[in-house]
């Protein structure tokens, strides 16, 4: 467990990796500029090897050993910082990404930890239409290409979801299901990944 690249020194609002410990109550300049509406983000671990060659096996590969493993790395982290979560939510993917993918990593993650919070999975959210793919895009890019990119069918039965998957980089996918949780009637929604993508890495 010692050799994973542990993401320890963050901004306490948006989860991002950080040089220094800041002070108490004080963001990064990232949040500061542009503050997320989504309550908080963790990922309890940097998006660099072994993980990243992980969570593409089980991305791309159906490598879906790694769920479990996955989901007791962020049991804690779920305990600890997410305290009054009342229901999970995997980010969807888009209804042919997932058939041609045949599984979605993060549902597969949020599975597990259903089996050991008993918490429910909101199932009606989706995604409203096919977007580019997120790699390669500028921050700016990532959020026009997810604007308006997710929805919730029906009634949200959440206060305090927390959003779940496999990695965050700039936040643009769970800013825009955050959106779509908060519009639905949330009070407020949490972030938790696996991993963090970070430039200071």
């Amino acid at each position: 467990m010692s050799v994973l690249p542990w993401n320890l020194i963050i901004c306490e609002r948006c989860g991002q990796p950080v040089i220094s410990v800041l002070p108490a109550n004080v963001s990064c300049a990232a949040c500061q500029r542009r503050s997320p509406v989504y309550e908080k983000a963790r990922s309890p671990l940097h998006y660099a090897f072994p993980v990243d060659a992980a969570l593409k096996a089980l991305k791309f590969h159906r490598q879906l050993v790694y769920a479990p493993a996955f989901a007791s790395l962020l049991l804690p982290v779920l305990n600890a910082e997410f305290p009054d979560c009342d229901a999970l939510v995997p980010v969807p993917l888009y209804r042919w990404r997932h058939i041609k993918r045949g599984f979605n990593q993060a549902s597969e993650i949020c599975r597990e930890l259903v089996n050991q919070t008993g918490l429910p999975v909101i199932e009606n959210a989706y995604r409203t239409r096919s977007t580019k793919t997120q790699s390669g895009l500028t921050s700016a890019m990532r959020r026009k290409n997810l604007r308006g990119a997710f929805a919730i069918r029906g009634k949200l039965r959440a206060r305090c979801p927390l959003v779940i998957d496999d990695v965050i980089t700039t936040g643009a996918t769970c800013e825009q299901l955050a959106v779509a949780l908060l519009e639905a009637g949330a009070d407020k929604v949490g972030v938790l990944t696996v991993a963090r993508s970070s430039r200071l890495i």
